[in-house]
């Protein structure tokens, strides 16, 4: 009897010591993967960093070479040429639908929000570029400018 309850001793000891081992393998494979994750979560943020430190390398002036340059010119004349359309996008549905002068507090609440949106367009363009503010400014200003025309009572509306 005593030699039974040996075996059955040193089998659950065998037992829990294999579970135990396989516990730690567990853990030193699963360390192994979040390493990795880790990695390709860096690797993308870099990759992801890569392209907007070359273009503010590139407008700063640094010397890349001439297919950079290229391609790098293109990407700006494209941001520049999709900023313009986003503008006059904006600013054509920022034109308010008048059709006469006769309601002026109408018109002026119309003028007003013209306004606002043409400040909106000149806020968002001033956090994109330089050249794009001239263009959304310009936008802005003929927005304001049709909305002042239209506000403006016509002298049929008058008698």
């Amino acid at each position: 009897m005593p030699n039974i309850t040996e075996k059955i001793k040193t089998t659950w000891f065998k037992c829990v010591e294999t579970l135990g081992q396989s516990a730690a393998n567990m853990a030193e494979s699963a360390k192994q993967k979040l390493g990795e994750i880790n990695m390709e979560a860096r690797r993308k943020e870099v990759e992801a960093e890569l392209p907007v430190k070359l273009m503010q390398m590139w407008k700063d002036g640094a010397d890349l070479p001439e297919e950079l340059n290229e391609l790098l010119t293109e990407l700006n004349t494209l941001e520049e040429d999709l900023a313009a359309a986003r503008a006059a996008r904006l600013a054509k549905k920022a034109k308010p639908a008048i059709t006469d002068g006769s309601d002026a507090v109408t018109n002026n609440e119309q003028v007003e929000e013209a306004v606002e949106v043409a400040e909106e367009m000149i806020t968002e363009a001033v956090e994109t570029s330089e050249e794009e503010l001239t263009e959304a400014v310009e936008a802005a200003e003929e927005v304001i400018a049709e909305a002042v025309e239209n506000a403006q009572p016509t002298e049929e509306n008058n008698d």
